[in-house]
């Protein structure tokens, strides 16, 4: 497994993130193109291996929504997997993740789905484990190599909740 490098106060490691990112993408300048812009605002970081995200309670229709009938749900982690994110979350999701090598490229868009079963609205609003994995292999299936990768995640939780979240891989 690739955990994520993450230290000192919550404060001190956005920070180290941001400058990270900035060396990682060459796009130290925002006068720079590639530097994103307040409209895509590209979320924040995270930082370890396993994240929380528990803004938004199981509701049947969200979940509904994101999750329709004979989707595969992702609550194992696949065999195969060089780069993961346990994610503890309170609702279910759609996701998009879109994995950027050091050059700026898109390597990677891949998708899953999460759904929590046999929970009923009311219920007390408890966490349940997913996971976002990547194979290590570009669009064409071709292993992408040793190196580091940011991804880029939209979360869909339904009835219009989205999230943005953005992580920092490193692949031996």
């Amino acid at each position: 497994m690739h955990r994520f490098r993450a230290g000192g106060s919550a404060g001190s490691a956005f920070a180290a993130a941001c400058v990270s990112l900035c060396f990682f993408l060459g796009a130290c300048d925002r006068h720079d193109p590639t530097y994103p812009s307040a409209e895509e605002n590209p979320g924040p970081w995270i930082l370890d291996s396993i994240a929380t995200v528990d803004f938004f309670p199981y509701a049947a229709d969200a979940c509904a929504e994101v999750f329709p009938p004979g989707s595969a749900s992702s609550d194992t982690l696949p065999a195969g997997s060089v780069a993961w994110i346990r994610l503890t979350t309170t609702a279910c999701y759609a996701l998009t993740v879109r994995v950027v090598d050091a050059d700026s490229d898109t390597v990677r868009t891949f998708s899953t789905r999460f759904s929590i079963f046999n929970r009923s609205e009311g219920e007390k609003n408890r966490g349940v484990s997913s996971y976002i994995a990547w194979d290590g292999k570009d669009d064409l299936g071709e292993l992408t190599g040793p190196g580091r990768y940011l991804w880029h995640m939209e979360f869909d939780y339904g009835s219009g909740n989205r999230l943005r979240y953005r992580a920092d891989i490193m692949v031996p």
